[in-house]
């Protein structure tokens, strides 16, 4: 599983607590927090170049293994308050469809935006310009509708009729 550094720290322990493998991408304080696409292609492309040899009949056998299974998109971002464009939104989308990695977007923040900034789900992008990319959006009622405490979230599978979720 892919997530963000800086990230929120919960999705190496829950995902670990599953026996998943964890490896971070970078994020640009420079780009105003955007997730580094050159740096997730280079840590996909490092992962699953790894490769299982072993021979039959004789014969080299060279398997390629699927490694990674998916990339967390945290929009607007914690730790950072980042809120990511509707331009950037959809180059992660192309770079999922390219490696055929779904996406879990926690938009648990969802309208909590800070100035002028535009929370834009990354669904409703993803529909809108006929991304098909299977996607786990995760919210909540407790941030987005500021009721503190509440422990009431969701998920919400998409797949952009891919046929992803069958």
């Amino acid at each position: 599983l892919l997530v963000p550094r800086p990230g929120f720290p919960l999705y190496q322990v829950i995902a670990e607590s599953h026996g998943a493998r964890v490896v971070h991408y970078d994020l640009m304080p420079d780009e105003h927090w955007e997730c580094d696409l050159r740096h997730i292609e280079r840590v996909i492309l490092e992962l699953e170049q790894r490769t299982r040899v072993g021979s039959t009949s004789g014969k080299l056998v060279v398997q390629q293994r699927r490694v990674v299974r998916g990339i967390v998109i945290n929009n607007p971002s914690n730790p950072t308050g980042s809120v990511y464009s509707e331009r950037h939104l959809c180059e992660i989308l192309d770079l999922a469809k390219k490696y055929r990695i779904p996406i879990v977007a926690d938009e648990i923040y969802g309208d909590l935006t800070y100035g002028d900034a535009v929370f834009h789900p990354l669904v409703n992008v993803a529909s809108k310009y006929r991304k098909v990319v299977p996607i786990i959006t995760a919210s909540g009622l407790g941030k987005q509708f500021l009721v503190p405490g509440w422990r009431v979230g969701w998920l919400v599978f998409y797949d952009g009729g891919g046929g992803a979720l069958r």
